[in-house]
């Protein structure tokens, strides 16, 4: 449930005095979704960061076919989420000092689809000088959900479902704005085809050149070019954030998927739009060849299935990423894995026992904590999860402070060309660097020649 009048931010400051002069950092978080839903309360409420010196933001931003639908032209290019965003961002630099903050130090923050907006604005040149640093976590501009590929082909078929003419946008568009938005809205359950995946059926597009557009370039390639705004980046992943798809196993479909492994596994693996039809088996067979090493069904094999899933919509595309903008900026890039263990986890809410640290889990001990307990007082989070929290903020508020995260006495340090170097957060007392030559196969998934990253301005029928 969510209102189509939700261009709103919130400004939380430390104190209840404030002066121009006092000058505190600004954290400015962006929430994560899938870019379908969510809001700066829901996901990123104020309360466990405000014994902190600094400014804190949460912004909202439209979602869904409001926010992301395109017909990948100039009549609706797309991107209107991510430019409420960068509105946002605007009316910060112009109006933060009067709460106190500083407009030249900002830290964009987000997790998830809220991640990987962060990244997004590194490579888009209306955001240079907006913020000066960037913490992604579990999301980067890489990950195979963060650019929407058919977005032509899906408006088409949401003007079919309304019956829209679609002939020309224009008259798209006209019909469009005669339906009311919930309806709109609710048109979204057509595109989704294993419970709620594909991850983002609605999302950022890379636009046709205008004056407003957002994005006109891939970012993939932007970093092949070293276009991207320069300034340091903080990034990790979990490091089990393939068992997401455990949710999916056992709750939805599961006896589909086994039957019906080729249809479910484009959805799963996101891979509908960018692969040839006469080309989709063959795909669906490497990854089971490769990753489920002959078991016939992911049930069988639940944890090599996690593997597969969590590398398509995560590690691939974080590692890629941190690996090439450490090697084309010059502001330090950080990289690190998430695998501490909470007493509470994504599993809790579902009644299934995850092993591991799955996607969005540190979002729990950030910002869950008070609120999880308030609304269900028989889940109890352990002292120990309240430490971790400190320490992860101890590094955001560090890092927004100088750029240099730093916490109970461990230097996190940037990666450079030489050194894939990440921090390895696995427990209070157990964080520490570690050099990962390889973090995915990477190899294995550029073998299945899908249309995206480097391919991506390439015609389809020509793979």
């Amino acid at each position: 449930i969510g209102t189509e009048d939700c261009l709103y931010l919130n400004v939380y400051v430390p104190k209840t005095q404030i002066s121009t002069d006092d000058n505190y950092d600004v954290i400015v978080n962006i929430h994560g979704g899938s870019f379908m839903f969510g809001s700066g309360i829901t996901y990123a409420g104020p309360r466990p960061i405000m014994d902190r010196e600094i400014i804190y933001v949460n912004i909202n931003y439209r979602l869904g076919i409001l926010g992301f639908l395109s017909t990948e032209d100039n009549v609706l290019p797309g991107n209107i989420g991510l430019k409420d965003q960068q509105h946002a961002l605007k009316w910060i630099q112009t109006h933060i000092k009067q709460f106190g903050g500083n407009p030249k130090s900002v830290t964009l923050m987000g997790a998830s689809s809220g991640g990987a907006s962060v990244h997004l604005h590194y490579f888009s040149p209306k955001s240079k000088g907006l913020f000066h640093r960037g913490i992604s976590q579990s999301g980067t501009a890489l990950m195979s959900w963060a650019i929407q590929d058919g977005a032509a082909q899906k408006a088409r078929k949401l003007a079919k479902i309304l019956n829209c003419e679609d002939s020309n946008t224009q008259t798209f568009i006209k019909c469009l704005k005669d339906i009311p938005a919930d309806k709109l809205v609710d048109q979204t359950k057509w595109f989704f085809h294993v419970a709620r995946f594909p991850f983002a059926p609605f999302g950022p597009v890379v636009e046709v050149e205008s004056e407003s557009s957002f994005l006109t370039k891939h970012p993939y390639m932007q970093l092949e070019e070293g276009e991207v705004n320069d300034v340091p980046w903080l990034t990790w992943v979990t490091k089990d954030e393939g068992n997401l798809g455990s949710i999916i196993l056992n709750i939805n479909v599961t006896n589909e998927v086994e039957t019906h492994w080729d249809a479910w596994a484009e959805h799963l693996f996101d891979y509908e739009h960018v692969v040839l039809e006469t080309k989709k088996h063959d795909v669906s067979e490497g990854i089971k060849s490769f990753y489920l090493q002959n078991e016939q069904t992911p049930k069988h094999n639940s944890g090599l299935f996690h593997k597969a899933f969590g590398d398509r919509l995560s590690n691939v595309g974080f590692e890629t990423a941190v690996q090439m903008q450490a090697n084309v900026t010059n502001s330090s890039v950080y990289a690190g894995i998430y695998g501490y263990n909470a007493s509470v986890t994504l599993g809790t809410f579902f009644g299934i026992v995850l092993e591991g640290t799955t996607h969005g889990e540190e979002s729990l001990i950030l910002h869950g904590i008070e609120a999880i307990q308030s609304m269900f007082p028989h889940i109890q989070f352990s002292k120990n999860d309240v430490l971790m929290k400190d320490t992860l903020f101890d590094f955001f508020t560090s890092f927004a402070s100088n750029g240099k995260p730093q916490c109970r006495g461990v230097e996190w340090k940037p990666l450079t060309s030489k050194s894939y170097q990440y921090l390895l957060i696995n427990d209070i007392d157990n964080i520490s660097m570690s050099e990962i030559p390889e973090l995915s196969p990477k190899g294995f998934w550029e073998s299945l020649n899908l249309r995206e990253n480097k391919r991506f301005s390439e015609k389809l029928s020509t793979l």
